[in-house]
């Protein structure tokens, strides 16, 4: 059971990784900063709803659905405010 945790919160870090610090490198911390807020309020209510019912299982599907809406997040800023797709990794510069 914890190996399948493991999995669901490996897969919520895979999505966007670096695209937060690619915000904060470039002077919108704000953006960022909300980003994080709206993942971490996330979380926590997806955690109230999800971890009496599931437990374990229930905690790592909240945190990676947490990280995973705030990676997103950052990457649809990163295309509005810069002007590139970090998730386009396939195509040629």
């Amino acid at each position: 059971m914890s190996l399948l945790a493991l999995v669901i919160l490996a897969v919520g870090q895979v999505i966007g990784t670096a695209v937060g610090s690619l915000l904060s490198m470039t002077g919108h911390e704000r953006q960022l900063r909300w980003n994080v807020f709206i993942g971490a309020v996330l979380g926590v209510g997806l955690g109230v709803l999800l971890i009496p019912g599931y437990g374990l299982i229930g905690a790592a599907i909240a945190t990676s659905v947490a990280v995973a809406s705030k990676n997103l997040l950052c990457v649809y800023q990163v295309n509005q405010l810069l002007g590139f797709n970090t998730l386009a990794i396939w195509r040629k510069i």
